[in-house]
């Protein structure tokens, strides 16, 4: 009976201490990140299975002071909610084992605004609801770095078929494309005036235009 007892008392301890956590981070579980300004940037976390067990995750926003003129969404693994939600928004990830992983994404525009602004998100194992961490971006835009002036390049035809052309008075370093719910699509280095479209989907996209000196701009297009 007394090694029942130390036994029981020793598993408590480890459920308490969270030993029996059933995921685990790969990534460090805060960003603090100064952001871009008019550029959509992506903040993605990753978790994994501990053990061979099939592990499904779950999310609950419990915390989301970001201004209502931002734009972005935040996505987890299989699906993307479509906006950055609000306080109690709670989602289901696709199950997890193996060498899969979760993920919770955000992807932010704070346009021109200047603000700091935090979103939490509780990550835990739809099983094991007490057993869980939360994922926390601490987001500033005070020192961002400059922006492209719009007026300093152009982009045409929009929309465009299978050739886009970019001339811009800054030299750029790179453009990339991405998809609106923030996948990079492609990406095309510094010397390239003409942008090769015709293997892009229809759709809508968002061209974010780096130059040498670090500046940034973001330009929508439509793909016919």
């Amino acid at each position: 009976m007394k090694q029942l007892y130390i036994f029981s008392f020793f598993f408590i301890l480890c459920s308490f201490n969270g030993i029996g956590q059933t995921f685990q981070w790969d990534t460090e579980n805060t960003i603090d990140t100064n952001l871009n300004l008019n550029t959509y940037d992506q903040y993605p976390m990753y978790q994994s299975a501990l053990g061979n067990d099939t592990v499904t995750l779950a999310i609950e926003v419990i915390h989301n002071d970001l201004p209502a003129t931002w734009d972005g969404m935040l996505c987890i693994y299989g699906m993307c909610l479509g906006t950055i939600p609000a306080v109690g928004v709670q989602a289901t990830m696709n199950p997890i084992t193996g060498s899969e992983q979760g993920m919770v994404r955000l992807t932010v525009n704070p346009f021109n605004e200047t603000q700091t602004a935090k979103l939490q998100v509780y990550v835990y194992d739809v099983d094991f609801p007490n057993d869980g961490d939360t994922a926390t971006w601490l987001l500033n835009t005070t020192a961002s770095t400059k922006e492209l002036n719009f007026t300093n390049f152009t982009v045409h035809p929009n929309p465009v078929i299978n050739d886009l052309q970019i001339n811009s008075e800054t030299k750029l370093d790179f453009i990339e494309v991405y998809s609106l719910s923030g996948t990079l699509v492609k990406q095309f280095d510094d010397n390239l005036k003409m942008l090769d479209f015709s293997d892009v989907e229809s759709g809508y996209y968002l061209l974010n235009l780096v130059g040498n000196d670090g500046s940034r701009a973001t330009h929508k297009i439509q793909k016919l």
